[in-house]
Parts: C-alpha cells; structure tokens; sequence
C-alpha cells in the first residue's frame, strides 16, 4: 500500500464540501489494497463506479441499467442509498484529489492528466 497521507490531508476539504461519501470510499478502495489510486480514476474516467466490500460503493453512468438516465452520482453504504451528488460535483472532487495525489507522487501526473480529462469530458454535459 502506498502512503496515504496525501489523502488524508484532503479529509477535512472533502467533509466540508459535500464528499464525504466519496473520501470514505476512496480511503477505503486505497488502505484495503483494493486498486491504486490510478486505477480508481481511470474506471471513473471510463463511467464505472466502485465496491470496494459488499454494500458499500458508489455508482457512475455505466452502473446504471439505463446510462442515458444517469443524473447523479450515487453512494451506497449498507442496503441503503446513504447520498448522491451531481456529476459536476464529482468531477471536481476528483480533480481536487488528483492534485493532491500528484504533488505526493509526481511521477504519476501524466497518466492523472490523461484521466482526469477523459472523466471531465465524460461529465461535461453536466457542467
């Protein structure tokens, strides 16, 4: 597992600023060895949500049984839908962790750039 204290200084942003959901997931997609941060955005870039254990993770368009009606991105913890936020949203929550993810490991900025910016296209009509 990597170090993620680059995440952990993002907590307090994303709990103020209606990501708590997110993070959670993230944090835990991340300490659980589940997929790299990499990974995590690249399926996000490509519309595919996250489980990262049974009853917890959220949904993005290609989750949906009809992806033409995505209109937000929707979180699951336990058998209930516990919050949803609008694509734009998420996309700049994204786009603040990324940041955050490439000042702790600047190696990666390219292949970030590439799918923060096919996730932001992906969401534009939204924006």
């Amino acid at each position: 597992m990597k170090n993620l204290k680059w995440l952990e200084t993002t907590k307090n942003y994303f709990y103020q600023n209606d990501g708590r959901d997110l993070y959670d997931i993230v944090y835990l997609v991340l300490s659980l060895n589940k997929m790299s941060y990499i990974a995590f955005l690249k399926r996000a870039s490509e519309g595919y949500g996250c489980s990262p254990s049974e009853g917890c993770g959220y949904s993005l368009d290609q989750n949906w049984d009809v992806p033409e009606d995505f209109n937000e991105v929707s979180f699951m913890f336990g058998d209930y839908e516990s919050s949803a936020i609008s694509p734009q949203k998420f996309v700049e929550l994204m786009s603040f962790l990324s940041r955050s993810y490439v000042k702790e490991y600047q190696d990666d900025e390219g292949l970030v750039r590439i799918y923060l910016t096919r996730l932001q296209e992906r969401y534009q009509p939204f924006c």
